[in-house]
C-alpha cells in the first residue's frame, strides 16, 4: 500500500501561508492530545490511509487497481465573536476544492463538527481524499 500524496508538514504550511495575521491565528502542527487545555489557534493531525476498496476497473479488466481513501483532521479552537474566525474557517473549508493541494486525488470531502462551550468554540474538520493506487509486483 503506498504513502498518502499529501503530509501534514505540507498543511501546516498551506494553512500558515493563508491564516489571518493581524492578530495572527497560529497553526501547530501537533495535535492536542488533553481537550481541556488548549490554547486559540489552528491544529493538524497526522495524515494515514485510513480504507482501501477494490478500482471497478481493476475489477472488471482483472487488474490490480485500488481506491485508497487518506484522511486527516484539522482542529480550528476559537473564541465567541472571533472577527478572525470567519476567515479561518472559510479558509480550512475551501482547502477541499485546492486542486494543486490536492494533487494526485480525485475526490476530497470534510465533515465538520461543532462544539460551543462558554466562551470557546471548537471546529473539528475531517477531510477524506481519494486516490488510486496500482499494485506493481516489481
Amino acid at each position: 500500500m503506498g504513502q498518502p500524496l499529501i503530509t501534514k508538514d505540507t498543511l501546516v504550511q498551506y494553512l500558515r501561508d493563508r491564516a489571518p495575521q493581524d492578530p495572527i491565528v497560529e497553526v501547530y502542527p501537533d495535535y492536542p492530545n488533553d481537550d481541556t487545555h488548549i490554547k486559540y489557534g489552528v491544529y493538524v493531525r497526522d495524515v494515514s490511509t485510513m480504507s482501501r476498496e477494490p478500482y471497478q476497473i481493476g475489477v472488471t479488466y482483472g487488474g490490480s487497481i485500488y481506491t485508497d481513501t487518506d484522511s486527516f483532521q484539522i482542529v480550528y479552537i476559537s473564541f465567541q465573536e472571533d472577527p478572525q474566525g470567519p476567515d479561518m474557517r472559510t479558509i480550512i473549508e475551501d482547502m477541499a476544492g485546492n486542486i494543486s493541494l490536492f494533487d494526485g486525488y480525485f475526490d476530497t470531502t470534510y465533515t465538520k463538527t461543532v462544539q460551543i462551550g462558554n466562551r470557546s468554540e471548537k471546529y473539528t474538520y475531517t477531510f477524506n481524499s481519494k486516490r488510486i493506487e496500482f499494485n506493481n509486483t516489481i
